[in-house]
């Protein structure tokens, strides 16, 4: 059966401790195929249990989870502030956001509001985001949109004559064919309701585009939460916030929106964090074939400059479609580090072109001191596996052992769980933030790490990356130093500074209060620490 843009982009998935044991759990957004939704026969989205000894259950059905609508990806957050890990789920047509009650889940999508708009054709939902947008302690949500997608109209026929062709060879119709769908933002209303101020705001298009992933971060360093927002087919989008509940669109002068060439790509995965450890936030994007992915490093002022080329990046996987991503300190060395996982988009396009395969290699970088990045792929034993097709991909120390795992949804496959043995060798430390004032979770956290003369800087934040969410604790590689100081500058204006903190624990930093060994947590058997 003729294939639609829908079978295309895959999904992702989640990490979440939802039963609070200190153990990180899974949740798995599952898409659907044509003929399998066609048919009745739609699989569910699933939630798997961390046991702590290195195996997870199903426990979908128990928890009254398994939504069956075409889901995209997933997103994690206290958005309640009642201190457990509440669950968004992006779909085309309606969305879910399920409020995690002690360790049990309600559906209260239409009642807080985010189900989104009974557009026509349906809302087509992909990357979101949570983020503190107006500094009032409580979590708000920017949703991006795809692509108007009307499964019921005829396709474009795919042969010689059709419109949509990738070298030659008829393919499932891109994007660009499409209108774009706008962006939906959200503000929380504190009593367990959203409502939408995307218009208030400012962040409707006039052309819009068509939303792949979204990221709330301090890119201007003036105290509230920028957003980034990664686009198929067409410039990205970059926001600034004016601290009085609206945005600047300043996309055009950023420096962050186009290649180097000024010219508009397919991005899909998108990261943020600081490479060069200059204290400043950088954007690092994965695109579709035949484009480099790209870095734009922070310059400050909203400005940014790309790095790509003189980073040795415009190569890497320039023939390859790039999805998820994260800036990740693997090695706990002290300098974060670029993981990213790929996969063509036609699952048809190897039949007419042997050379270019539907599986591709997934890449690790490591990163040279903030000079340039290195492929350690046969290093690190990825190029040992076999090739899949990459979608989204999700990272968390699920074992509790000092380093980051690597989880990556493949297209119509088992997903990958990469466990990071050896990464552990050298120092780290890990912070689990909680606020008072600010919000539960911490979103939007600046944690500054010195340890041997160096100085780090993070976000907290777990939406980086595609269709996916992140381990929300702090870990930063310390190198060969035993003990860190750290220094949080909370969103409510708040500052807590600790010294002389010792490596290899996980730490819980509550706003205002001292910071305590992590109670939370538990080191998976057989892990060693």
């Amino acid at each position: 059966m003729t294939q639609t843009l829908l079978d295309v982009n895959g999904q992702g998935a989640c990490f979440l401790d939802f039963d609070g044991d200190g153990f990180l759990d899974i949740y798995f957004a599952n898409g659907s195929s044509a003929s399998r939704d066609r048919a009745g026969n739609p699989p569910p989205d699933y939630m798997f249990r961390n046991q702590g000894d290195g195996t997870f259950a199903d426990v979908t059905a128990r928890l009254g989870l398994g939504d069956t609508n075409w889901s995209s990806g997933c997103l994690v957050g206290d958005y309640d502030n009642d201190g457990d890990p509440d669950l968004f789920v992006t779909n085309y047509g309606a969305n879910k956001l399920y409020r995690n009650d002690a360790g049990s889940f309600a559906d209260v999508s239409h009642e807080a509001g985010v189900a989104g708009p009974d557009w026509s054709p349906p809302k087509w939902s992909m990357g979101a985001s949570f983020g503190d947008v107006d500094n009032d302690g409580d979590l708000d949500l920017f949703v991006t949109n795809f692509t108007s997608l009307d499964l019921d109209a005829a396709a474009p026929p795919e042969n010689e004559e059709s419109p949509c062709q990738l070298k030659g060879v008829p393919i499932v119709c891109a994007p660009d064919y499409f209108d774009g769908q706008q962006d939906l933002l959200y503000l929380n209303e504190g009593d367990g309701a959203f409502r939408d101020v995307s218009a208030s705001a400012r962040i409707l298009q006039r052309t819009p585009g068509h939303g792949f992933a979204a990221v709330f971060s301090d890119h201007d360093g003036d105290g509230d939460q920028d957003l980034y927002v990664a686009n198929d087919a067409g410039a990205n989008f970059y926001y600034v916030n004016g601290g009085d509940g609206t945005f600047e669109d300043m996309s055009w002068v950023s420096g962050a929106v186009l290649s180097e060439h000024g010219e508009a790509e397919g991005s899909m995965g998108l990261t943020v964090g600081d490479y060069n450890n200059d204290g400043r936030m950088d954007i690092f994007i994965t695109n579709f074939i035949e484009q480099s992915n790209r870095l734009y490093q922070n310059e400050g002022e909203s400005l940014f400059f790309d790095q790509t080329a003189a980073l040795g990046l415009d190569g890497v996987g320039f023939n390859l479609s790039g999805w998820g991503t994260k800036f990740i300190d693997v090695d706990n060395d002290g300098w974060l580090d670029l993981f990213l996982t790929n996969g063509h988009t036609d699952e048809r396009i190897e039949q007419r072109i042997p050379e270019d395969t539907y599986a591709e290699p997934d890449y690790m970088l490591r990163n040279i001191e903030g000079q340039r990045f290195e492929d350690v792929s046969e290093a690190t034993r990825l190029r040992a596996l076999r090739d899949r097709v990459g979608r989204g991909a999700a990272f968390a120390d699920y074992d509790n052992d000092g380093d980051v795992d690597i989880l990556v949804v493949n297209k119509n496959d088992t997903p990958t769980l990469l466990r990071n043995d050896g990464g552990n060798r050298k120092s780290w430390l890990a912070v689990r933030v909680r606020g008072v004032e600010s919000n539960r979770d911490g979103v939007g956290a600046k944690v500054c790490v010195e340890a041997g003369g160096m100085r780090r800087f993070f976000e907290v934040r777990g939406s980086d990356s595609y269709l996916s969410s992140n381990d929300l604790r702090v870990q930063a590689g310390l190198g060969n130093v035993d003990a860190a100081e750290i220094e949080i500058h909370w969103l409510s204006g708040r500052q807590d500074r600790y010294e002389s903190l010792a490596a290899r624990r996980f730490d819980s930093a509550v706003e205002g209060q001292e910071m305590q060994l992590d109670p939370s947590v538990k080191p998976t058997r057989g892990s060693g620490i």
